[in-house]
């Protein structure tokens, strides 16, 4: 099955219209081991090093995918699209303009902005995409969710690194959706034998920006975290909510997508909160860790009311600012040492 990869800053782009055509969904991740030389040609070195280690991505493998879809994110990284047009080779690059907002307008502003994405995959790829071909998609996504859902609770009761679970969510955004469903399955039968809750870990809230690569999780680990609930799109924000069993998939989608926790880049942040208070009701944790990749402004522009917020409802809550680096960082873990210490 050909790849059509897309371009997500966080949430926003709906890969159940890729599957419905025929192809299989890749989220851009990046390579935090590669150097960002080849989109330092076109982008200046303050901008996000996750958004550069993406174009970096494109560049060396975009002849490998059928086509690429931007969709719209935070603004930043909103003018990629302008710079993939003029320097990424592919043949089909497609700019998907998800909402800022979540309202009645904006979900009707969705709908239609899906209707063009569905036009332009069939008039270029001479294809037709049917509503029981999205219903099948929509399907399949809400069976990964609920497998993933399921599997998420295991990380506070059994032993079970913040790498595996990091690697597992990832990879159902990268690798074709039967395989996901399969390595969901093989997961479930090997965390739930697993061993009970590491005595020595304490369960921490992750939130902030998001996690591209698995070092950084490795990172918590060594540091006696174990994350056992998060609001990350590539963690839970990716499969919180299921689909709603609506008669048209296009309302479906848009319902799905303008509901789902939002990111610090859309309205509205008392949302985000909720669904924060709302998590961190429904599990014990130790602390919360707030991080924010350098260069990330909207993540360190709202930390300050998020992390405000939770701090009024008693929790313990460390914030952070990391590199875009696998190595590890010793400032940082100096600073949760000294955090855990006090809990």
């Amino acid at each position: 099955m050909h790849t059509i990869a897309y371009f997500d800053s966080s949430h926003d782009m709906p890969e159940e219209v890729i599957t419905a055509a025929g192809f299989s969904p890749m989220k851009i991740m990046g390579d935090v081991h590669a150097s960002n030389d080849p989109a330092d040609q076109y982008l200046q070195k303050f901008f996000c090093p996750a958004a550069r280690s993406f174009l970096t991505q494109a560049l060396a493998q975009s002849h490998q995918w059928a086509g690429i879809i931007v969709a719209h994110g935070c603004d930043a990284t909103n003018r990629h699209y302008d710079v993939w047009k003029l320097h990424v080779k592919t043949p089909f690059l497609y700019w998907f303009n998800s909402p800022i907002r979540n309202d009645a307008v904006a979900k009707r502003f969705y709908i239609e902005e899906l209707k063009r994405l569905i036009a332009a995959l069939q008039r270029h790829y001479g294809i037709s995409i049917s509503n029981d071909s999205l219903k099948n998609s929509i399907a399949q996504s809400n069976d990964i969710k609920r497998r993933l859902r399921k599997l998420a609770t295991l990380r506070s009761e059994k032993d079970i690194s913040n790498r595996e679970y990091f690697t597992l969510v990832s990879a159902c955004m990268t690798k074709p959706k039967e395989e996901c469903i399969s390595l969901l399955q093989q997961a479930k039968s090997d965390w739930e034998s697993r061993p009970e809750f590491p005595s020595h870990k304490k369960r921490f809230y992750l939130t902030g920006s998001d996690i591209t690569y698995a070092e950084w999780m490795d990172l918590l680990d060594e540091c006696g975290i174990r994350v056992v609930r998060d609001d990350l799109s590539i963690g839970e924000r990716y499969f919180a909510n299921g689909f709603p069993e609506l008669e048209d998939p296009l309302e479906a989608i848009a319902e799905y997508y303008l509901t789902i926790p939002r990111p610090a880049t859309k309205i509205s942040l008392d949302g985000r909160i909720d669904f924060i208070v709302q998590s961190l009701k429904q599990t014990h944790i130790d602390g919360v860790l707030s991080q924010n990749l350098k260069f990330c402004e909207p993540y360190a522009y709202d930390a300050v009311t998020v992390n405000n917020e939770l701090r009024s409802h008693g929790y313990k809550v460390l914030h952070l600012e990391r590199e875009f680096s696998p190595a590890f960082d010793q400032q940082v873990m100096n600073r949760i040492a000294a955090f855990t210490e006090m809990l």
